[in-house]
């Protein structure tokens, strides 16, 4: 993690304002790194549980004026090296600054991995901020006075930004419903964006898209056997990149094909690790043994077959809910906060998910209907979409042509909206409309794979479990969300996954030499178990914390909260509970008690 300040003139506040980002060293057991330098003062931290030295990291050149910090990783590290003349093995940081020197701010364009990236240079009295392609390693600035802050920790940066001060409270809305996932608590702090850089210099600030994703066009010759060969290809080279022996690595387990896929290629390159973990959010201990399906069943078969050591979660409601109450750390999913733990608790410091194959190569049938009909592809539309019976037909129609198209929720969406948004104030109810076009809304697959990553919630996550994740010494690994296969993914004719009438038909055909088939043929992703178990925790959690109401109404960051319709609520699922509306009234508690929490940390001197 990296952050600093930047001037291009003399600034005596430079590293107090540091000393604030850099508070964190006090806590979470990380060792801060000052690094000081001409119109420069900032840093980084390295947690003791990680492999990264110093020259991960941090890289200076005095003759070149040239200034490097770098978190993250690159990944196709031996291309770069060949290209920039670099000696044998130079850590990133070097690497990085060889390719700048040599090629100027272009030089991001060909890189491949997870990376925020500062680049100094005193001298000529400019600095560069880079992204990532995707955006899974966040990177936050403000620039104030003529000086630019950033840092790789997004809510240490606001708090920092605005004193504690001055949380924007359509931010904390976003408990509730769809925002601009872009958003920050404080107005003041943007994001870099995915696939772009900042130049800071004499003329101010200056932002440039470098990754153009929306200019990859279809390629209509490609053959279906090539499209899987090639994507076979990659998403193994993307697993084989990112597997860095230096870590003890484990991952993501479920019924679902992304992680299990993922899970299975990374096991075959660690295989000499003798303790390979899977980590499971299902309950390690559940009284639901009546149910139908229990995907603990499939993870355990699963493991066994490829040497794994499944670890369910035993996540207690006393865990759970010491878990809502310091909500600061980790805004983002609460189940993954206990796994973070257990992987931490077991030796584990490299943690692969299978985080984004939704959205691109184990799509399934989004936008592919409108592109079938545009292309006149009509033999397979109806092949896919038999007219009888009509009434399954039209209403298949409605949903995966017409709504998109016209930019209408469906009955079922649209209802959870209003449930998720019940105990918001009128006029905070609506979600951000473009927000919704981004997730929804699509006239071609094409435009779905563009749109889900303007929606931001791919990144949403990513940054929030590399923040919490680096705190606990533990690094994640994305391989579906590799930029290649997003790229393959724009290039390919929809018709091509109508080959078989398989809904995510790509992983299905990869992963036959990978998955079982209770796995592989799996169409549903829900887990009667795990929401057994999501329920109960829910319930108990809310039900210990419905006492703190006033406190909750007292807060003046929450006054977008109706506390009058929680009140009413309260009394009555108290006195007559009605199991019909019992989870959307759970979810609401355990939320404001987050956002409730959130404020208190942030405020906090």
């Amino acid at each position: 993690m990296i952050l600093g300040s930047l001037t291009l003139m003399h600034d005596s506040q430079a590293r107090l304002i540091t000393e604030q980002l850099a508070q964190e060293r006090d806590t979470h057991g990380m060792v801060f790194h000052s690094v000081v330098a001409e119109g420069f003062t900032g840093g980084f931290f390295l947690n003791r549980l990680l492999p990264w030295r110093p020259d991960d990291i941090f890289f200076a050149d005095e003759t070149r004026d040239t200034l490097v910090l770098m978190s993250g990783a690159v990944y196709n590290r031996d291309e770069l090296i060949a290209l920039s003349n670099s000696p044998e093995n130079p850590g990133d940081p070097e690497l990085i600054a060889r390719l700048f020197l040599q090629y100027g701010p272009e030089f991001v364009g060909r890189l491949n991995g997870d990376f925020a990236i500062l680049i100094w240079q005193p001298g000529k009295k400019q600095a560069y901020l880079f992204r990532d392609h995707v955006g899974i390693r966040s990177l936050a600035w403000a620039f104030s006075d003529g000086r630019l802050l950033f840092s790789t920790d997004i809510i240490a940066l606001c708090r920092t930004f605005s004193d504690g001060h001055n949380i924007d409270q359509d931010y904390l809305s976003g408990y509730f419903r769809y925002i601009d996932n872009r958003m920050t608590p404080d107005r003041h702090v943007k994001k870099l964006l995915p696939g772009h850089y900042l130049h800071y210099s004499e003329t101010g600030i200056e932002l440039t898209k470098y990754w153009h994703a929306e200019l990859i066009r279809t390629e209509k010759e490609l053959s279906y056997d090539m499209m899987l060969s090639e994507l076979t290809l990659i998403l193994r080279d993307s697993v084989r990149i990112r597997s860095d022996k230096r870590f003890t690595a484990a991952a993501h387990v479920s019924s679902g094909l992304d992680s299990g896929i993922v899970t299975g290629l990374v096991r075959e390159e660690y295989s000499r690790q003798e303790n390979f973990y899977g980590f499971s959010w299902s309950p390690r201990v559940s009284d639901h043994s009546e149910v139908k399906y229990d995907e603990r069943n499939s993870v355990i078969h699963f493991c066994e077959k490829t040497g794994i050591t499944p670890v369910f979660s035993d996540l207690s409601p006393e865990r759970f809910t010491k878990i809502i109450s310091s909500s600061y750390g980790n805004p983002g999913l609460f189940y993954e906060d206990r796994t973070v733990e257990q992987a931490a608790e077991l030796g584990v410091n490299l943690l692969f998910s299978g985080w984004g194959g939704d959205e691109f190569i184990s799509t399934g049938d989004r936008g592919v209907e409108q592109d079938l009909l545009a292309g006149l592809k009509l033999r397979t539309f109806l092949r896919r979409n038999p007219v009888k019976p009509l009434k399954r037909f039209i209403k298949n129609q409605l949903q995966y042509v017409v709504y998109p198209a016209l930019g209408v929720l469906d009955k079922g969406t649209a209802k959870s909206f209003r449930l998720d948004a019940r105990y918001l104030k009128r006029s905070f109810r609506k979600s951000d409309r473009r927000a919704i076009r981004n997730f929804y809304f699509h006239t071609s697959r094409r435009q779905m794979h563009l749109r889900v990553l303007q929606f931001y919630h791919l990144q949403r996550r990513c940054e929030n479990w590399m923040i919490n994740g680096y705190r606990q010494g533990v690094e994640y690994r994305y391989p579906l969300l590799d930029r290649r296969i997003i790229e393959y993914m724009l290039k390919i004719p929809s018709e091509l996954l109508c080959t078989t009438d398989q809904s995510r038909p790509l992983l299905r055909e990869m992963g036959k030499d990978i998955l079982q088939d209770d796995i592989r043929l799996n169409n549903s992703k829900t887990d009667p178990v795990s929401l057994a178990y999501t329920r109960k925790l829910f319930r108990d959690a809310s039900l210990s914390f419905i006492d703190e109401a006033n406190e909750w109404k007292a807060n003046p960051d929450l006054n977008f909260i109706d506390f009058g319709r929680l009140a009413k609520d309260i009394k009555q699922h108290t006195e007559s509970p009605d199991p019909a509306s019992e989870m959307p009234f759970f979810k609401a508690v355990v939320n404001i008690k987050a956002a409730h929490e959130f404020t208190k940390a942030y405020r906090k001197k």
